[in-house]
């Protein structure tokens, strides 16, 4: 019999739904501007047979099992971080405003994807500043502001610049996801994984409730705005009244030079499960008890505050929505270059699918 070191390594996807993730995290959909994402996630739900929806503020959903056993929502919001046009200049150059919380500081020399309204489709820029060599000492050890900056379109005018985009175009980095490290790493790196990734899980988990055909009716939720305000799943945590709520997302872990101080959680360890004053302590405890049955490696962090998630939303929403936190590990979140383990994004999958048959086994017990 051979031993496991002769056994080919298993893919931790099918193919299909591992290109399904990379054309996801390449579609430009800054908060506020998600529609494509929205589509995008409908189209993949219904490869799979699930009743797609879309709110009125835009959050999509793909629902599997519909009416049996409890109703179990898995939130991913699909927006991502971007910039906004905030002014075109006679020489036609753009100005630029921030669509959530960047660093400044990674955002120089940039390419950028303007969704632009003028032409309707993409127009292509990049983030410039004055060069270094024309800075004076002072300017060279500031760091830049998001005011400093401005895009160049290629346009030699203000009227020519305006036939290209218009004020409030929306922009993303123009980055496409590559796997990087060895040939048989399972690290990815892209724009918006923050938090395409947890928009992916949810999806995956409910094309999964739906092939084991699990008593539970599974919600995938694609929710909007999160990284302005979290409104899109507050709506719809008001509409859907689920039983049980699991947010998932990502969050930044210990292992990078700096970040010590955020303990040891590290990629490639499994799923970050928060334990903490915004979520339910007994719906915790369910999901840990999942993990712990099936197997399945999770790393814990403590959230003595708020948790920065959809989570903090969801749970208040309603009559109140009893809350879980799956977090995968991704490093530099807000930045272009976002990197994840794909093994972690695999075991967040297994856990929650874990803790949905264990939800659905104990209402089944009750409920005769």
């Amino acid at each position: 019999m051979p031993n496991d070191a002769d056994m080919p390594e298993m893919p931790l996807f099918e193919a299909s739904a591992e290109q399904f993730l990379l054309e996801l995290l390449d579609v430009p959909a800054p908060s506020g501007f998600e529609d494509a994402a929205a589509a995008k996630f409908a189209e993949y739900a219904g490869s799979f047979g699930a009743e797609s929806t879309t709110d009125r503020v835009g959050t999509a959903f793909a629902t599997v099992n519909a009416g049996r056993g409890p109703r179990i929502a898995i939130v991913g919001h699909v927006d991502e971080i971007g910039l906004i046009v905030t002014r075109i200049n006679d020489k036609g150059f753009c100005k630029v405003g921030s669509i959530g919380g960047w660093d400044a500081v990674v955002l120089p020399g940039q390419r950028v994807r303007i969704m632009s309204t003028p032409t309707g489709g993409t127009v292509l820029g990049t983030i410039s500043r004055t060069a270094v060599h024309a800075l004076d000492q002072a300017a060279r050890e500031r760091a830049p502001k998001v005011d400093d900056l401005w895009v160049d379109i290629g346009a030699d005018s203000g009227d020519e610049a305006r036939q290209l985009v218009r004020v409030g175009d929306p922009m993303v980095m123009d980055v496409v996801p590559r796997r990087i490290g060895l040939p048989d790493s399972h690290r990815l790196a892209s724009r918006s994984i923050d938090n395409r990734v947890g928009a992916f899980v949810a999806l995956e988990v409910a094309r999964i409730a739906k092939d084991r055909d699990i008593a539970a009716e599974v919600v995938a939720v694609g929710s909007v705005g999160e990284e302005n305000g979290m409104g899109g799943a507050t709506v719809a945590m008001y509409g859907l009244q689920p039983d049980r709520t699991c947010v998932v997302d990502v969050t930044t872990p210990g292992d990078t030079p700096g970040a010590s101080d955020l303990g040891d959680l590290k990629l490639g360890k499994g799923p970050i499960i928060s334990r903490g004053s915004t979520l339910t302590g007994r719906v915790v405890d369910e999901l840990l008890a999942a993990a712990e049955d099936a197997g399945i490696p999770f790393q814990l962090r403590a959230k003595g505050l708020r948790t920065a998630t959809d989570a903090d939303q969801t749970i208040k929403a309603g009559r109140g929505m009893a809350t879980c936190l799956v977090s995968v590990p991704a490093r530099y979140l807000h930045t272009p270059v976002e990197q994840v383990d794909l093994r972690d994004v695999r075991a967040s999958i297994d856990v929650i699918v874990a803790w949905i048959e264990r939800v659905a086994a104990d209402h089944a017990r009750s409920t005769t």
